[in-house]
């Protein structure tokens, strides 16, 4: 008796359910059959091996089961083999697997499709299936080669707390041929497959008792009984499905609009060297499905992917041009890379964009509207304005779906940055960019579509990447028989461009979501790996200041070509596994190693332009200062002026003093200026000390017990004790996440306090009228620090220079200085400008902030006075109510077991003001100690910066050369969070322009003299010079 005829009680149904779920995980293993073996030889090589020099490797025969090689290792496998005359008529394809990736090639050099095997992650991440022949003739000749890859598409295998002396610590990767066969590719067989998994995924998420889920499993059994296991029923067993498959979509269900997608980490468990691979493979295949799926669309984001397919695989890359312009490929993003938009400068992020869309337009001359970044890990407020100027009207992200404690209200939103500008925001509702495109991931989604009440449509971004190869012919397959299907959204291939061009018809409907979106996990990638984020940050200002040098030069001597290289090694590093700390050691080799050649090159280009600015003279120096503030502070002079006096431009003696570093010089510098020093009569400078841990000036007085700890810090101009308790407490916590080790810090770090730092050594270092110093040397855990505490005469800044020799196993070192100060929001330093948090925890929202972001402060001010806490290359804050911390180093041990291991060496500051935030000093103190004097030694010159900036809360961020014409770019931003009025002294035919340069906004003017201009609260403008 059918089960048509015979009603069934629920435990009789989850017996019938358990044999189709069982029935259907058997079929992939009979899609191929009649399999025969490859003979097959390979050729080992440490590194990668191009295929015109692979046969200059040394070739060996080898079979399934044997060991080919070890982690990050490659191969080349030639395969041979004939179709037999019998499989006339039939579709040939392989079963490959080397344990690891692959490229295969045919016998031409012609990339085919690239393979992983993935089984251990995800059964439907793995590729080894390639179809060679869609109908043979029987007696074919096949010759294959392949590229394979010792390591997996999560790279290799790891230990998550490795042993100091353990050879695997760095992770491990055995590979051997698992299977080189090919056979009959029964593809009818394949199809019932994935009728049944489209219904399947229907069954589980239909209500219970819904009319369409009882008939969806009587349809399965009567399939499955049709089937009998035996290939030659599948014809009878695909007919029981037709009429369910054949129901369509009501008014109701919802509209999808699918693109293929790989997201491919440009670093994280594998190194860029094989990123490069990666892309290679997932292009190649992706040109694959093309050719077969005409309707089917792929998009890709990332112009550093692209570039590494001009560079190293320009048969792809062709390709790739000719998809696009058969609109089968949509380039997406306006980024260089997916970038960290945390951590990065506001510059680097006007970089990513600048130099992302102008590659789409120069190779493919496409004009990219959208930002791309579904894995990033939090977004500045700043972010809407800077894509707004750049011509990025839509972004995307799928994040802070991960978020730890509060659900985003929203999908489908209008973000507005802390200047006003609002961006049109999608959230793809599957909450993954690795979709499969079947009921299984899209019934959910459109359920629990938040704007469903009011928009017809939604993204699904579909497919595998890291080296998963993106969608697979299945996932189209899947797309097409949900295009009208009931109970499911309708399915289209279709570009993000047009999705968010409809989109955009609706957006005064939707609901706005004011500044950043900040993600509530993944908090100690503000910290981790912290000598990468200090060398990004430094290199920032310094490309910065050699835009500067050559901008005081004749435009045709401006080195664009070498400023460019030198951005994009930076800009590839600000991928945002990279800087944010969350990458294998191998990762980190290469990038400090990228750093020291932008430090080498930058280094070059300043020399080049000393010697076209200056004259050289034995008995000057000359000092540069880039910021558009006053720079007062200590600088310490060259070797060879150090027994005389210093003389300034208008012969005046500087003070100076004698430190155990050397001689220091005391000066003001005008904002924007070249300031020339000459050497003047001999003097002896003796270092000076004395006995008490007391730092002091005209203007604060600062006080630490014999612990090292801050006792009390007074300002004599506001008659005021700022100190609410110990400051300059370095704390010592354990630091162990629940999950993702480098990633996250878990709120209950706090109740997990290990020790404080144990004084061992203080003194006074150096006293006079130039700098006062104090020497303390610390303990704690099994590391040692070391803090050298000055202040100038002319701040009431105090600086800790702190260098930590770091060797700990799941801790984290940080500071904190209780305040005198309350109030209810603490402003933070964020890209072009700051944004406001809460200091207390009343909301869940409030409480998940435990860890935030800062660039150079963090301040606390009531209406009177405050203090800020700065820092030359940190990024986690702590501010809540009167307490200010930071974080200063973690030690996770995976990915990277050694990341943070060794010496460090890092300045934060303490700065009482009066007033609030922007009546103070905090925004040019927060510059100055982030941006020290470009020093010249032994020239002089009269040189001017042919700009200049005046103006209360006006900042000139840029001073460089236009991307493409003969022309200098002036970029402008309001620092303070209101109307700012100046004006910009400078002499030639003056426009406004956006971020791309690519439209003057206003009409051109020549201007002799001073140029008035008036900028918006945390306004960018961007000025086009032509001389």
């Amino acid at each position: 008796m059918g089960l048509g005829r015979l009603k069934m009680n629920k435990k009789e149904i989850e017996v019938i359910l358990q044999r189709i779920q069982n029935w259907y995980g058997r079929l992939p293993s009979l899609f191929i059959y009649d399999e025969k073996k490859f003979e097959a030889k390979f050729g080992w090589s440490k590194e990668p091996t191009k295929f015109e020099d692979r046969l200059s490797l040394d070739y060996k025969p080898i079979n399934e089961e044997e060991s080919w090689g070890e982690k990050w290792e490659s191969a080349w496998f030639h395969l041979e083999g004939r179709v037999p005359e019998e499989w006339a008529g039939q579709t040939v394809a392989t079963n490959l697997d080397f344990s690891g990736e692959g490229l295969v090639y045919d016998d031409k050099g012609r990339a085919i499709q690239g393979i992983t095997n993935a089984s251990i992650w995800d059964a439907n991440f793995a590729r080894t299936r390639v179809v060679l022949f869609e109908k043979a003739h029987g007696n074919e000749q096949i010759e294959l080669w392949v590229e394979a890859a010792a390591n997996s598409l999560f790279g290799v295998f790891t230990d998550t707390d490795p042993e100091e002396d353990s050879p695997k610590r760095h992770g491990w990767f055995d590979a051997k041929v698992e299977t080189i066969r090919f056979g009959i590719f029964d593809t009818e067989l394949w199809h019932l497959y994935l009728d049944a998994r489209i219904l399947i995924g229907l069954m589980k998420h239909l209500d219970g008792d819904s009319v369409r889920r009882s008939r969806i499993i009587l349809a399965l059994n009567n399939c499955i009984n049709a089937f009998s296991d035996d290939r030659e029923n599948v014809s009878k067993a695909r007919d029981c499905l037709k009429q369910e498959l054949a129901k369509p979509a009501s008014a109701s269900d919802l509209s999808v609009s699918a693109i293929g997608h790989a997201h491919i980490d440009t670093g994280w468990l594998w190194p860029v060297r094989e990123t490069v691979r990666k892309t290679a493979r997932t292009f190649a295949t992706q040109l694959s499905i093309i050719e077969k799926y005409p309707e089917y669309i792929f998009g890709a984001s990332q112009p550093q992917h692209y570039q590494f397919m001009k560079d190293q695989y320009p048969e792809i890359y062709a390709k790739i041009k000719e998809a696009v312009k058969s609109g089968n490929w949509e380039v997406q993003g306006g980024m260089w890379v997916e970038a960290d938009c945390n951590l990065i400068s506001g510059e680097s992020m006007v970089r990513q964009l600048l130099h992302g869309k102008n590659f789409f337009k120069d190779e493919f001359d496409i004009v990219v509207d959208n930002l791309w970044l579904p894995d990033v890990f939090g977004y500045s407020a700043a972010l809407p304005q800077i894509l707004k100027r750049a011509g990025v009207n839509y972004f995307l992200t799928q994040k802070l779906s991960w978020s730890q404690f509060n659900d985003f209200p929203h999908q489908t939103f209008n973000w507005r940055g802390i200047d006003g500008t609002e961006i049109l925001t999608h959230f793809p509702p599957e909450n993954t960019y690795n979709s499969e495109l079947d009921t299984e991931f899209l019934l959910p989604a459109q359920k629990g579509f938040k704007e469903k009440d009011r928009l017809n449509e939604f993204i699904s971004l579909f497919g595998v990447g890291d080296g998963g190869g993106g969608p697979k012919p299945e996932n189209i397959e899947l797309g097409r028989r949900m295009s009208n299907l009931e109970n499911s959204p309708r399915v289209q291939f279709d570009t993000a461009k047009n999705f968010f061009n409809r989109l955009d018809k609706y957006k005064d409907d939707l609901e706005t979501w004011v500044g950043e979106l900040y993600l509530e996990l993944h908090r100690g990638t503000l910290t981790t790996h912290g000598l990468v984020k200090k060398q990004n940050r430094k290199l920032e200002w310094k490309l910065r200041s050699v835009e500067m040098l050559f901008s005081c030069l004749p435009v045709e001597d401006y080195p664009i070509e070498e400023l460019d290289r030198l951005w994009k090694i930076l800009l590839i590093n600000q991928f945002h596994d990279i800087i944010p700390g969350s990458s294998i050691n191998l990762v980190y080799q290469t990038t400090h190693a990228e750093y020291e050649q932008i430090q080498k090159g930058c280094d070059q280009l300043m020399n080049e332009s000393a010697k076209k600015l200056f004259k050289k003279d034995s008995e000057s120096f000359v000092l540069l200062n880039t910021l558009s503030y006053t720079w007062k502070g200590s600088v310490k002079i060259p070797e060879s002026f150090e027994n005389h006096h210093i003389l300034d431009e208008g012969g005046n003696e500087m003070p100076l003093q004698r430190t155990e570093e050397g001689v220091f010089a005391l000066v003001e510098l005008n904002a924007l200026s070249f300031t020339t020093f000459k050497k003047g009569d001999s003097v002896v400078h003796n270092l000076e000390k004395d006995d008490n841990l007391l730092l002091e000036n005209n203007l604060v007085r600062y006080e630490f017990d014999e612990k090292g700890a801050l006792i009390s810090a007074y300002d004599k101009e506001l008659e005021k004790e700022f100190m609410a308790g110990l400051g300059n407490v370095l704390s010592l916590y354990e630091d162990r996440p629940n999950n993702w080790d480098a990633w996250d810090v878990d709120f209950f770090y706090r109740e997990a306090l290990i020790e404080t730092a144990e004084m061992t050594h203080a003194s006074s270092y150096s006293k006079g009228g130039v700098l006062q110093q104090l020497k303390f040397e610390f303990k704690i855990g099994n590391s040692s620090i070391q803090q050298l505490v000055s202040l100038s005469p002319l701040s009431k800044r105090l600086d800790f220079l702190t260098n930590v020799d770091w060797y700990e196993n799941h801790k984290m070192l940080r500071v904190h200085f209780p305040v005198s100060v309350r109030a209810e929001q603490a402003s933070f330093d964020i890209q072009y400008g700051y944004v406001k948090r809460n200091t207390h925890r009343n909301t869940s929202w409030d409480k998940a902030k435990f860890e935030v972001v800062g660039h150079k402060y963090a301040d606390l001010s009531d209406h009177d006075n405050g203090v800020a806490l700065l820092n030359d290359c940190k990024y986690g804050y702590m501010v809540h109510d009167n307490i200010l911390d930071l974080n200063l180093l973690r030690s996770p041990t995976n990915p990277d077991p050694d990341a943070d291991k060794g010496s460090h060496s890092f300045t934060y500051s303490f700065f009482p003001h009066k007033d609030s935030l922007i009546h103070s000093d905090v925004i040019d103190e927060a510059s100055c100690l982030n941006q020290e004097p470009v020093l010249f030694d032994g020239v002089s010159g009269k040189v001017k910066i042919p700009v200049k900036l005046h103006g209360q809360g006006l900042e000139l961020s840029v001073l460089k050369k236009a991307e493409k014409e003969d022309a200098w770019i002036i970029r402008i931003i309001e620092t303070h969070g209101r109307v700012s009025s100046g004006s910009i002294e400078l002499s030639g035919e003056i426009a406004e322009c956006d971020l791309m340069e690519w439209k003057e906004l206003s009409k051109r003017e020549m201007v002799s003299g001073s140029f008035k201009i008036k900028l918006n609260p945390f306004e960018i403008k961007t000025f086009k010079l032509l001389y």
